[in-house]
């Protein structure tokens, strides 16, 4: 409870300062700025309006390339801890992925509609695109189809990176028993939800250990395998992780890039000092 109490001790003072700092010069971005940035990141772009403010500046844009507008911004916003105000700073807003997004289902509307009907299904965006399928069977069949009509407004890569969820027609958006799985963009790839674990602890390898791993194969061992200790597993509310030796550990297995065989397993777990956490991996540079 005393590191606890010191640690966050520390960081309120952290905070503090860099609030302190940032209310004293922070301040919201003007439009040339927000104007620049936008047509550094989206593409060519021009001015449909605009609004300048000491608290908020909006930037209405229209894009040249696929004909539809959105919005960047930059606001001031409070920081706060434990109800306590420290001080303001500014932070930036960007609509042009979801009106990049609904633009391109607004094109590609009818021939969505169609190949949902005929295989029963129904579709929403909701920052990524959901597709509700009556049942697993369809469900890879009308999810690669209607990747193949998105993509093709996939224009200079821009939906790189889209992901078409499906899932039974009761699916939430989450990850439970109703999902079935992806396609992301601009692979027209159906990936299980197995295919979809393997992806991301493949990502976190390449961040937490060699950014070149290649990803071998999965296998199912016990936490005894690993040698790790159960009091430096971290235990995150609402996951499944290890709590006794004889609890399953999925391994998964990676080529570095010197050619050496290592693996990451699916929990995390604490450093020596129990202050920083990671995947539990062999991995030794």
């Amino acid at each position: 409870m005393k590191k606890y109490s010191f640690c966050k001790a520390i960081l309120v003072s952290v905070i503090l300062i860099t609030a302190l700092v940032l209310s004293g010069c922070g301040k919201v971005r003007s439009v040339n700025s927000l104007y620049s940035q936008a047509k550094r990141e989206h593409g060519a772009c021009t001015i449909v309006s605009k609004s300048e403010t000491d608290e908020r500046t909006v930037v209405v844009l229209h894009d040249k390339l696929q004909d539809f507008d959105y919005e960047v911004s930059s606001y001031m916003v409070d920081i706060s801890i434990d109800g306590a105000l420290f001080g303001r700073t500014p932070t930036d807003g960007d609509t042009f992925g979801i009106a990049l997004r609904k633009k391109v289902l607004e094109n590609k509307k009818a021939e969505l509609d169609e190949i949902c009907a005929k295989y029963n299904s129904h579709y929403e965006l909701d920052g990524n695109f959901y597709i509700y399928a009556p049942d697993e069977s369809v469900a890879e069949k009308v999810s690669l189809e209607c990747a193949r009509v998105i993509q093709e407004e996939n224009l200079q890569s821009r939906l790189d990176g889209m992901m078409i969820y499906t899932g039974g027609n009761e699916y939430e958006k989450h990850w439970d028993n109703e999902h079935y799985g992806s396609v992301v963009l601009p692979d027209i790839k159906w990936r299980t939800p197995e295919d979809e674990l393997i992806d991301y602890y493949t990502e976190m390898a390449h961040i937490q250990t060699d950014e070149n791993a290649i990803f071998i194969r999965t296998e199912k061992g016990t936490f005894a395998d690993t040698g790790a200790k159960l009091d430096r597993v971290v235990s995150v509310l609402g996951t499944d992780y290890p709590q006794s030796m004889s609890d399953e550990v999925v391994f998964y297995y990676f080529k570095s890039s010197s050619g050496k065989e290592y693996y990451l397993c699916d929990f995390n777990y604490y450093d020596e000092e129990n202050y920083q956490m990671a995947w539990y991996t062999n991995y030794s540079g």
